[in-house]
């Protein structure tokens, strides 16, 4: 009962922010022409100077009450087949650009640069992003959830939805040339690399300017402090002046070919070098509807993940990078909450070898994926893998797929119900064969205003084995403003709920938290915002009561300069249901069915990451179970712009328990070289104790035409314990070429 009154309030509370109409009333109208453009950073084009002229930009950091300090002015144009536009950002402190790398796909906050977003549905809720530095390094964006995350806030607990995806990649023509006081972009986009419908001549539109010298970001929109600069629901308007051109035939053909070796020393099977061949195929169906093919596809060039110090009882979630699954991974992978994913791609692809005792790499042999927006209100996606039989450990050919409809309701809300299956295929009794599926409906309510926001969902979980007790329900309501963000969040996973294609932490628990924050914005001063938050979680066991329950207290303080203080106090309990070993040495494991209480205090600090040199320290001490617990970390950053970019971190975990004490350290050193805008040279060393492994992986990268590259990939695993550090355990090299054709 309490629960229906809960959520009854809340929807309540979104029913009544309904009335907010558009936060912007800048708009403008776009005007055709026949002519093309020369990208040369010379605004001498004659259809320049017919151009609605999008200007008088507003800060959003650190001061979103007044304008720009610097002027910034942008032009849009349009063809039968392209987008042009152009800007002029006035500096001033000319030449004091600073950006990471001369590599595709630059990290926002860090880098000089204007961002160009086009709401192509005009519905606030996905859009392009196109983003590039006055070195001309391009960065294409797809934004999904508004650009704003209902699963983000609760004191940073929370990853959320990856509603920033730079890993998706199109094609796109740029020129920077710099002038004594100002730089000017030229962009071509063909519409084929957009999604639209070629019925409405009204897009939603936003330019994002980050000036490192002055430390200033700006919009033309205005966008208060406290949310974030690529909020959909607050983008202007551009009005084409007639009806949008279909995009044409947009067939795109991404053949690759690859060889690697493997050196085990371990006890795994060696692989000789051998060629593999393999193609992707991208087909613009319509305007707004996409396919995705991908046979036999090679993921040999994309970054390895960072190691991790696991503390937890629980398995860590690392983020999806191969670009198959990014374009509309939103519809996909954004179902559930952040602790509880029915839907999670990384599962694509890996299988456990029961003889080994360990998860290994199980090849794609085949995917297809369809995606996309079919009329005004609805968004598609169908997505199907199958990977490969290995006989070697008995392991049947698994067939993955997804199929999801998405409807759009009230003016910035949607209704969404979906199915996962995962089936052996290969199977002499397919019919009798084991199954997993997952069903579920899920609710997502925001407010125009996006001060508000709620997601209600309902999954079910069906295989061959078990009947009842297999659903999970759960829910979020967030209000935020510049100053308050109140946060709620609840879910209920049942004992056999099973998504074996998912991701959650635990099962057969009730997990509630709330959270408030409140922040200060001193009118004078160098202090951008301080305030506090607390925030309270607790999980219960229909058997044992409350497993977990942990309060945190933390005040934090934001400089003008962009760096940041914060200090926390947490007071846990943890009961622990099976036995656990904190420190994984396997000396000695803490009992089921026992109970801990334990403080920790801890202090955080971050300096203003845009300037050349930059650094984090942070650190935690109290208790840990029945013992205590020291953590102490630094990373620093270094760029010698703009040719490399160097990063360190290095953190140690101190554990001292009555049986058994532990010193869980890692470390890490990544340098990255641009040799110039398509030669660049990756090395990532990575040394954890905890997980006994010491990684090195160099990459080097040819970008010779635009989306079409050369990768030489090199991998080392040492032992990095005892006498047999430094010992090999295995060792690969990988060559890949890949070409992108447009036909």
């Amino acid at each position: 009962m309490k629960l229906k009154l809960r959520i009854g309030l809340f929807l309540l509370l979104f029913l009544f922010s309904l009335p907010f109409n558009l936060l912007s009333s800048k708009k403008i109208k776009v005007y055709k022409t026949d002519a093309d453009i020369i990208l040369d950073g010379v605004l001498d084009e004659p259809f320049w100077f017919d151009c609605e002229l999008v200007d008088n930009f507003y800060q959003q950091f650190p001061d979103d009450s007044i304008k720009s300090k610097l002027l910034t002015e942008v032009r849009i144009a349009y063809s039968d087949q392209r987008i042009f536009l152009s800007g002029k950002m006035y500096d001033s402190v000319p030449e004091k650009y600073l950006i990471n790398s001369l590599k595709r796909d630059f990290g926002g906050p860090e880098n000089e640069s204007v961002t160009f977003t086009f709401d192509t549905y005009n519905d606030q809720k996905n859009a392009f992003n196109f983003g590039i530095t006055p070195y001309n390094v391009q960065r294409e964006v797809l934004i999904s959830e508004g650009g704003t995350s209902t699963w983000g806030g609760g004191g940073g607990r929370s990853s959320g939805p990856s509603w920033f995806n730079s890993t998706w990649n199109t094609r796109w023509e740029s020129y920077v040339k710099k002038y004594d006081d100002y730089w000017v972009v030229e962009l071509s986009i063909p519409f084929k690399s957009l999604r639209y419908r070629k019925d409405s001549r009204i897009w939603g539109f936003n330019v994002w300017r980050n000036n490192v010298a002055t430390n200033e970001k700006s919009n033309w929109t205005t966008i208060p402090k406290g949310y974030n600069m690529y909020n959909l629901s607050y983008a202007g308007k551009i009005e084409f002046d007639t009806d949008l051109p279909f995009s044409g035939k947009n067939i795109i053909l991404i053949p690759y070919i690859s060889g690697s070796g493997f050196d085990d020393k371990i006890g795994l099977e060696d692989k000789k070098f051998k060629p593999e061949f393999g193609l992707d195929l991208k087909v613009g169906l319509t305007s707004s509807l996409n396919l995705d093919i991908t046979v036999n596809p090679d993921f040999s060039q994309v970054e390895v993940d960072e190691q991790r110090t696991n503390l937890t009882r629980f398995e860590l979630m690392y983020p999806e990078k191969r670009e198959f699954f990014i374009e509309n991974s939103d519809l996909f992978s954004d179902v559930g909450d952040y602790r509880n994913r029915p839907f999670f791609s990384r599962r694509i692809g890996i299988t456990y070898d029961s003889i080994q005792e360990q998860y290994i790499q199980n090849p794609i042999i085949f995917g297809a994926k369809l995606s996309g927006k079919i009329g005004e209100n609805y968004r598609v996606g169908i997505l199907n893998m199958q990977t490969q039989k290995l006989s070697s450990i008995n392991q049947q050919g698994v067939n993955y797929g997804m199929a999801v409809v998405e409807r759009r309701i009230f003016s910035n809300s949607r209704i969404s119900t979906f199915l996962i299956n995962k089936q052996p295929i290969n199977n002499d009794n397919f019919i009798f064969q084991s199954f997993n599926r997952v069903a579920g409906v899920e609710l997502k309510l925001l407010s125009n205003n996006t001060n508000f926001s709620s997601d209600l969902f309902y999954n079910q979980s069906f295989d061959n084995f078990k009947t009842k007790n297999t659903y999970s329900w759960g829910g979020n309501a967030v209000y935020t403003n510049s100053k308050i963000r109140i946060t709620n969040y609840f879910s209920k996973v049942a004992e056999n709920y099973n998504p074996e294609v998912g991701f959650i932490r635990r099962k057969n628990i009730f997990f509630y938290s709330p959270s408030v924050r409140y922040l200060f914005y001193p009118e004078k001063g160098k202090v951008n915002n301080h305030g506090p938050e607390i925030d309270y979680e607790f999980y219960n066991h229909p058997v044992y009561g409350d497993t977990d329950r942990k309060l945190e207290l933390q005040y934090s303080i934001s400089l003008n300069n962009s760096s940041r203080f914060s200090f926390d106090l947490e007071k846990s309990y943890t009961f622990l249901l099976e036995e656990f070993d904190p420190t994984r040495s396997g000396v000695e494991y803490l009992p089921s069915e026992t109970g801990y209480n334990y403080n920790r205090y801890s202090i955080n600090y971050n300096s203003n990451t845009q300037k050349p040199f930059s650094f984090r320290l942070n650190s935690k001490v109290g208790g840990f179970f029945n013992g205590d617990i020291y953590t102490y970390g630094l990373s620093i950053n270094y760029k010698f712009v703009p040719h490399v970019n160097m990063d360190f971190s290095y953190s140690n975990n101190k554990i001292k328990l009555p049986y058994a004490s532990s010193n869980l350290a890692s470390y890490s050193t990544k340098v990255e070289v641009s040799f110039n805008t398509k030669l660049f040279l990756t090395t990532f060393f990575q040394y954890n104790s905890q997980i006994d492994n010491i990684n090195l992986n160099t990459r080097l990268q040819w970008n010779f035409k635009p989306l079409s590259d050369i990768y030489l990939v090199y991998t080392d695993n040492y032992f990095a314990k005892g006498s047999e550090l430094f010992n090999l355990k295995n060792r690969s090299l990988a060559l890949k070429f890949n070409y992108w054709i447009n036909i």
